[in-house]
């Protein structure tokens, strides 16, 4: 019974740590199109805005990859978790396997899906690695 509120609370807190994350990466992109747009409207190169999701996707897998690897990204040092191998020091290639999902919705619901089992997230399974509280 202690295991489930433990993983109740864990799945609450890593969703509230979603939520800033997604807050935050989106501030990134909001900033990154005011100061590009006086340019882009400038030399009429609005043609560039057809990347923007590819940006988008750099921005996403850059900002989970360097902040998991380097102690938590802003939402989870908020809410006191951190990514953690299960097999000894965490890897890049462990943080990066992990947060491929989030590039666009429907492979991160996807992995919810397929991962609610036996843990939050399939890729979580795949990449070897943990979120637990920052404490631990």
């Amino acid at each position: 019974m202690l295991r489930l509120i433990e993983m109740e609370e864990t799945t609450k807190r890593r969703l509230f740590a979603f939520i800033i994350d997604f807050l935050v990466v989106n501030l990134i992109i909001w900033a990154l199109t005011l100061l590009s747009y006086p340019v882009i409207a400038f030399t009429g190169s609005f043609f560039l805005y057809n990347y923007w999701l590819i940006l988008l996707a750099i921005v996403t897998i850059s900002y989970f990859t360097y902040f998991e690897y380097h102690g938590g990204t802003i939402g989870k040092l908020n809410q006191g978790l951190k990514v953690a191998s299960k097999e000894g020091e965490l890897k890049y290639k462990q943080v990066i396997i992990r947060n491929l999902p989030k590039i666009c919705w429907f492979p991160l619901i996807l992995d919810l899906i397929l991962g609610y089992n036996k843990e939050l997230r399939l890729f979580d399974r795949i990449a070897g690695t943990k979120v637990i509280m920052g404490d631990q």
